[in-house]
């Protein structure tokens, strides 16, 4: 031990004697630590939270009160069941001169589970009757401010405060106190409960319970616990990680540079009784103080960045931003793969040097290439692990990937460019026989020198295959013109812009948009317009800006054991739709309920059904992915009780 500390006191000498002679990989680690503290940072706090919708409750309750009678009832069974509620109401009024409706809403700011989704931005809160709360969105249409009034619903208010929903920066609405609400035609309720207790509501509480998603919106999703945040932070790390091992390749290069200019002082070192393990952990302290000083520097450079760009990214992110609320465990195991990467970077140099004659460290020449056909062997049975790796791991039939195969083939095949380069070094010294004088002093230089050119070949190599990757697989996953998400001579035109959420427009409001449809379709050659229906759940429902939504049923295709992969929604199969795609009527089975042109196990994706397989029928359809592909039929909408909605239109001409 004592050897130990006198060994690593040296190399920490020669470390701040010898500094600026590895200030690139300094450099180079620091820079890879903060775009790593900066991505991890940007990744927890740009994913949207479930506390918009949610506040702090698990679950959330829609009783649409302008469908079911004995709203006081249904409080109160709700209440007597859960305990402690939270409720919000809801009201669609309209503005003169705008299209869309504003949403009235009543909400207890002080409410157990709904405060995530109030901030007060000036003034307060509305107490009174009369007094109201206006978003910023809400103020500009009206032209007014704090102390101002406006008539909402015949009736004239104050506005007392500026408010705003955190968590969704485009949620605009009008606030007021809840005994000055009037009567809602949708109410909220939030809820804390567990999900067995949710799933065992009575049916007389009615409404729609939706739970509150686990990892929304986020890159990995491994527990029903993990924020998303944090989640989708913990993928960004995951790929810093490779970034990371580019670094340790430059940095593997830069740390054997080192090593065979202390070649002759370690020499000296071990012709006075170190042994080969001190050698190695002269290395081995210099790697671990390289990466503890660039996990500072670089985590203080991320950091100050991202505190210094937060407060500009809310409005790109759609909702407020605290630049302190970092991952901090992430941020420490950033930190701690930085002087593990140093360390490892400077693992094999020190294990290079450490195994070299005294006498010829002493004369400070570098040492005989040692054979890379062992390295070459190694290199070429990764090369082969990792493409049956990924063969078998990725199946594109079913758009299903098993993590563990891809990340162990990603690796394999990474850690076989390094093992392969001093043989991609020997290869070419061997072939530089009849090149000119300079390119062939030049190779073997570099066959000289077989472990640095290595490490170096292996960095570029390495910095050359991903961005080759990216774009592989880019030009991989393009639409080309036969397989696109719809025909050159199709244009389908859909109500609303949120599907598989289907709004319902009044009947005259419906007349309008399809006689635009009709104008636009008449500039085109001999075209055929074709209405669109989908199948919802009448007792599903959701509310925007004061406008009611019903989601489409979905047709989906299990890729795990609790996750589903949306296929597309359900149309109707109406006898024009099935002409117009070129199947007869009379074929459809009476049993089948969807007829659809995907093949293997498929299931309502989006709905609560005790038989969430539907009885199928196959039909030969395009495989373009928004082009009415999959049908469900009159036996299938009895059958669970849904309900035909218009969706919109498919136009389809004669020419492109």
């Amino acid at each position: 031990m004592t050897a130990r500390r006198a060994v690593v006191r040296w190399a920490w000498r020669l470390f701040r004697r010898e500094w600026r002679q590895q200030l690139l990989v300094l450099a180079l680690l620091s820079v890879a630590v903060a775009a790593t503290v900066f991505g991890v940072s940007a990744t927890y706090d740009l994913v949207p939270s479930a506390d918009a919708r949610f506040g702090t409750a698990t679950h959330r309750l829609e009783l649409d009160r302008a469908e079911r009678r004995g709203l006081d009832g249904q409080l109160a069974a709700v209440r007597a069941w859960f305990g402690t509620v939270d409720v919000i109401t809801r009201r669609a009024v309209p503005v003169p001169g705008a299209v869309e409706p504003l949403e009235l809403r009543a909400q207890d700011p002080e409410g157990a589970y709904g405060r995530p989704m109030l901030a007060l931005r000036g003034g307060r809160w509305p107490s009174a009757a009369g007094e109201v709360a206006v978003t910023d969105a809400v103020a500009a249409t009206f032209q007014t401010g704090i102390g101002g009034a406006i008539a909402l619903d015949r009736r004239a208010r104050t506005v007392v405060g500026l408010v705003e929903n955190p968590g969704d920066l485009d949620d605009e609405f009008a606030l007021v106190a809840p005994a000055d609400a009037g009567p809602p035609t949708a109410v909220t309720v939030l809820v804390r409960t567990s999900a067995e207790r949710a799933a065992s509501l009575p049916a007389d509480a009615g409404g729609r319970l939706e739970p509150r998603p686990a990892c929304h919106g986020a890159v990995l999703c491994a527990t029903a616990t993990q924020s998303a945040g944090a989640t989708a932070a913990a993928g960004a790390l995951a790929l810093a990680t490779v970034v990371l091992l580019l670094v340790a390749l430059i940095a593997a290069a830069g740390f054997v540079v080192v090593a065979q200019r202390r070649q002759r002082q370690l020499g000296m070192l071990a012709a006075v009784g170190a042994t080969s393990k001190h050698l190695r952990l002269v290395l081995l302290a210099n790697g671990a103080t390289v990466g503890a000083i660039a996990a500072v520097v670089g985590t203080a450079a991320g950091v100050v960045a991202w505190i210094s760009v937060a407060g500009r990214l809310e409005v790109l992110a759609g909702h407020r931003i605290d630049p302190l609320a970092l991952p901090l465990w992430l941020i420490g195991a950033a930190m701690v793969l930085s002087v593990v990467t140093a360390t490892a970077a400077a693992w094999w140099p020190a294990r290079t040097v450490a195994r070299i004659p005294i006498t010829v460290a002493l004369s400070a020449r570098p040492p005989r290439p040692k054979p890379a056909h062992r390295s070459a062997l190694a290199a070429g049975l990764l090369l082969v692990i990792g493409v049956a790796s990924l063969t078998v791991g990725i199946d594109a039939v079913h758009d299903q990937a098993n993590p563990l195969l891809v990340i162990a083939g990603t690796m394999a095949i990474v850690l076989a460019i390094p093992l392969g380069s001093p043989l991609a070094i020997r290869a070419a010294a061997a072939a530089a026989g009849r090149s000119p004088v300079g390119v062939r002093l030049a190779l073997r230089d570099l066959a000289r020198h077989q472990a640095r050119s290595g490490a170096a070949l292996a960095a570029i190599s390495l910095g050359l295959a991903i961005p080759i990757a990216i774009v592989i697989a880019a030009s991989a996953a393009e639409h080309t013109a036969g397989e696109g998400n719809l025909s050159d001579r199709q244009l389908l035109f859909r109500i609303g812009d949120a599907e598989p959420l289907v709004p319902e427009p009044p009947p005259a409001e419906l007349a309008r948009l399809g006689s635009e449809v009709d104008q636009f379709a008449s500039a085109l050659d001999r075209p055929a317009v074709v209405a669109l229906q989908v199948a919802v759940n009448p007792a599903d429902r959701e509310g925007r800006n004061g406008q009611v939504l019903r989601p489409a049923v979905v047709l989906g295709r299990p890729v795990g054991a609790s996750t589903v992969r949306d296929i597309g929604v359900l149309y109707v199969a109406t006898p024009e739709l099935l002409g117009r795609l070129g199947l007869d009527p009379a074929t459809v089975e009476p049993r089948a309920e969807v007829l659809t042109g995907q093949t293997g196990e498929l299931r309502f994706a989006n709905v609560s059904s005790p038989e969430a397989s539907p009885t199928l029928q196959p039909i030969q359809v395009s495989a373009y992915t928004s082009a009415p592909t999959s049908l469900i039929t009159s036996n299938g909408l009895q059958r669970h009780g849904w309900q035909p909605r218009p969706a919109g239109w498919l136009v389809e001409a004669r020419t492109p």
